[in-house]
């Protein structure tokens, strides 16, 4: 079953950066070897400032996700964040893709609508420097979103992991799978 759920995710990644999986595989091979995490929706949030548990929700790959709520908004966005670690390295100057499902819910009554004000590939202690980093803009229904670009510092294999900051703005956010590819020093980041 974890394979099918990780297959439907690259697949969905694969689309979602313009290219079809027929032709994705056949030029770059098994994508699933680019990955350096075991790819699920088993987000730890951390924060005073929030609630977080898991659902189930058969509309995204894998049938389920983290909700977190973030009960007020922080001068310091990383004061309530999700992670999830990095089993392998990053070289610096690697392309990288950080994939996500993420979908928001409305604040009393108002628009379903989040911002994660950094999805990071970074170290997983002091000095939590970022080797890629981007902000993302979450609307009210599933979707796959990407952070791409080319790795700017160096982590040893089991040295990262995934942060997302959440507390930017009083938000609910739900989180599904993640996972993140390196796709290697010579890929051209224009063809994401």
């Amino acid at each position: 079953m974890k394979t099918i759920i990780v297959a439907a995710s690259i697949a969905a990644l694969a689309i979602g950066v313009g290219t079809s999986v027929k032709a994705r595989q056949e030029k770059d091979g098994d994508i699933l070897q680019k990955a350096i995490n075991k790819p699920s929706a088993n987000w730890q949030v951390q924060g005073a400032g929030q609630t977080s548990g898991p659902v189930k929700d058969k509309s995204v790959v894998g049938g389920g996700a983290v909700r977190v709520q973030v009960t007020a908004a922080s001068d310091t966005p990383w004061a309530v964040a999700a992670q999830q670690p990095i089993t392998g390295k990053v070289t610096k100057g690697d392309t990288l893709v950080l994939a996500f499902w993420a979908k928001a819910e409305s604040v009393d009554g108002g628009p379903a609508t989040a911002v994660i004000s950094a999805a990071r590939v970074q170290q997983a202690s002091a000095p939590y420097d970022a080797t890629l980093q981007g902000t993302v803009k979450v609307g009210g229904e599933w979707g796959m979103h990407t952070v791409p670009g080319k790795a700017l510092i160096d982590i040893p294999a089991g040295g990262g992991n995934i942060a997302l900051h959440l507390a930017s703005a009083r938000q609910t956010v739900v989180l599904g799978p993640v996972f993140v590819l390196d796709l290697g020093a010579n890929y051209d980041p224009s063809k994401l």
